[in-house]
């Protein structure tokens, strides 16, 4: 009996090692919450940060899609019809009259000729080739063809 209680003396740990073993799980575990935690900021850090460069890249587009607009009426008001009549006679351009037009032919000018979107409006005619009919037949028919058909006479040696 001594020399069970003994080994189990000899074999126990000293509480001093129970109290680190029990230290070291819990530091295993806080510096694994903490590392846990800290790539969670640092992800949530990285979106807020793009999500807020992508909030002011989203108003930089407005802002310039509004220039824009600015800019097409700005045009479609210096290219009307009076402003650019009024360019003009500020030039000291006046209006033509028909009388006093002159009309000269261009050798070898060819007028621009009308583009073709559609086809012509008809019957439309296939360019495409025809299948040859090995490629058309299905499997039943060439099946019949081979099974049901007479038998070629076989020419063997005399």
């Amino acid at each position: 009996m001594d020399r069970a209680k003994g080994l189990t003396q000899a074999y126990s740990q000293a509480p001093w090692r129970k109290q680190l073993q029990v230290f070291v799980v819990f530091s295993i575990v806080l510096v694994s919450g903490a590392l846990v935690a800290g790539i969670y900021l640092y992800v949530t850090a990285q979106s807020a940060s793009v999500g807020s460069h992508i909030l002011e890249m989203q108003k930089e587009i407005r802002d310039l899609e509004r220039v824009n607009e600015d800019l097409r009426s700005q045009l479609a008001l210096v290219s009307s019809a009076t402003e650019m009549e009024k360019r003009a006679r500020a030039m000291g351009f006046q209006p033509v009259d028909t009388t006093d037009s002159l009309y000269v032919l261009v050798p070898g000018y060819v007028d621009r000729q009308p583009v073709v979107l559609a086809p012509a409006p008809g019957p439309m005619v296939s360019d495409q080739q025809q299948l040859p009919p090995e490629y058309t037949e299905s499997l039943f028919e060439w099946f019949e063809k081979q099974v049901l058909a007479p038998p070629i006479p076989f020419m063997g040696m005399n």
